[in-house]
């Protein structure tokens, strides 16, 4: 009895992964197929997806999960972003005019030349992010950008239509 199930368990103990593997692609692409259809996407785990240069205007992200995504070009005008995990991105020359990005974590995050404008920014985490030359113009915010030093204000036009001249190199610029 023994020698029958020892292969049966090897062969278990192997196959897992990959049965776990698959099913979370399945998983992930349905959210995607959810979020196409409903422009809706509570809480997705949307981690390391690439939506470079997609539109995605308008579209409801509240609380999902977007770390390492690239989202490059990608038109984000309007969107809610609220409470997203948006570490280690790249957003560079995204367009978020308008978008809510309320207590969102965008530490680390690449964000050169990004259209910001109008956006809500309040308790939004910006440590090491790139926003050079990045358009922040009316853009509300609760916390002082230009204080954080470890944000790359190169060039960037504040919130208030000032254009900061204050370049330091970032990790991920």
């Amino acid at each position: 009895m023994n020698f029958f199930l020892r292969p049966l368990i090897t062969m278990a103990f192997v196959l897992t992964p990959s049965l776990f593997s698959q099913a979370n692609n399945l998983f992930r692409q349905s959210m995607i197929q959810q979020l196409q259809e409903t422009r809706k996407c509570f809480s997705c785990n949307l981690s390391g997806v690439n939506f470079s240069g997609k539109n995605l205007q308008g579209i409801d992200l509240q609380s999902a999960n977007l770390q390492g995504a690239n989202l490059k070009n990608a038109n984000l005008r309007y969107a809610n972003l609220e409470w997203a995990d948006i570490r280690d991105a790249n957003l560079q020359g995204a367009d978020l005019t308008g978008a809510n990005l309320k207590n969102t974590l965008l530490t680390d995050t690449n964000l050169q030349k990004a259209n910001l404008e109008a956006s809500n920014l309040e308790g939004t985490d910006l440590r090491n992010a790139n926003l050079s030359h990045a358009n922040l113009i009316k853009s509300s915010k609760n916390n002082d950008i230009q204080g954080l030093n470890s944000v790359n204000l190169c060039e960037t036009v504040l919130p208030n239509g000032i254009i900061s001249g204050r370049c330091n190199q970032l990790p991920n610029s």
